[in-house]
């Protein structure tokens, strides 16, 4: 394997460092974690429930596994963490089945775009400029 290209394990995420978590979609659960390891190595923890029927479990599996590799390993970025934490301020990542959430190192909360929020700023914003340009 090359030096020089990014891998994925599977391990526990350190929730202290920066990391991942992914949600599938409108189900609130997390079904993963990705931690961000040595050597350009990502650190997945899965976090399905296997009380959830079989089928459902292999949907999300490999749609998870599909973006990882998609995202994370086989991008011709340089530098993939940049580059998907940016992702998950657009909206394809609200619209797509797996939802991604970026926790800088030491945040409780995640950064992200959603839909109410810009919906409402935007609102706001419109109201502000129609007030001044009606006086």
């Amino acid at each position: 394997m090359n030096s020089d290209s990014w891998n994925w394990l599977p391990g526990k995420v350190n929730l202290q460092n920066r990391y991942f978590e992914l949600k599938y979609g409108n189900d609130p659960s997390t079904v993963a974690r990705i931690g961000v390891g040595e050597n350009k190595n990502f650190i997945v923890e899965f976090l399905l429930n296997v009380n959830d029927d079989i089928e459902k479990l292999k949907e999300i599996f490999g749609e998870v596994l599909w973006e990882i590799e998609l995202y994370l390993i086989n991008n011709n970025e340089p530098d993939p963490i940049e580059y998907m934490i940016n992702h998950t301020k657009k909206c394809a990542n609200m619209y797509s089945k797996v939802h991604w959430r970026y926790y800088p190192k030491g945040f409780k909360h995640p950064i992200f775009l959603g839909k109410e929020n810009s919906f409402n700023e935007s609102i706001s914003t419109f109201k502000k400029i129609f007030s001044k340009l009606i006086k």
